[in-house]
């Protein structure tokens, strides 16, 4: 019988500030700034690819459990689940401030850019 993988989504954050988006991935305490809301999660999307094989199979492979077990602070996670919940309203779907990214974990192994 074939193995299936997972797929783990990662909980990111992307907010528009004035003139630019920002996009977090709690997950890792990673950050990207864009103009756009596009540009800030290709550029995020990017360092996690980065940040993924550098700890699997780059330089920084010695220090992968610690690396892998990065979480962002307590109060960004609050903000994540405050924006979630907010989001479930139908009446609050056109809220353009903040959104949750949808950024699913790479499959190994993963390539260096």
């Amino acid at each position: 019988m074939g193995q299936t993988q997972a797929t783990i989504f990662l909980h990111c954050i992307a907010k528009q500030h004035n003139g630019y988006w920002s996009a977090r991935c709690l997950d890792f305490t990673l950050y990207a700034v864009g103009n756009s809301f596009e540009e800030a999660k290709e550029k995020l999307d990017a360092q996690i690819i980065e940040y993924l094989y550098d700890a699997t199979e780059g330089e920084d492979r010695a220090f992968a459990p610690q690396l892998l077990m990065r979480r962002a602070p307590w109060r960004d996670w609050l903000e994540y689940y405050a924006i979630a919940t907010v989001l479930r309203f139908t009446w609050l779907k056109r809220v353009t401030w903040a959104t949750l990214i949808d950024l699913a974990l790479p499959p190994p192994p993963y390539r260096h850019a």
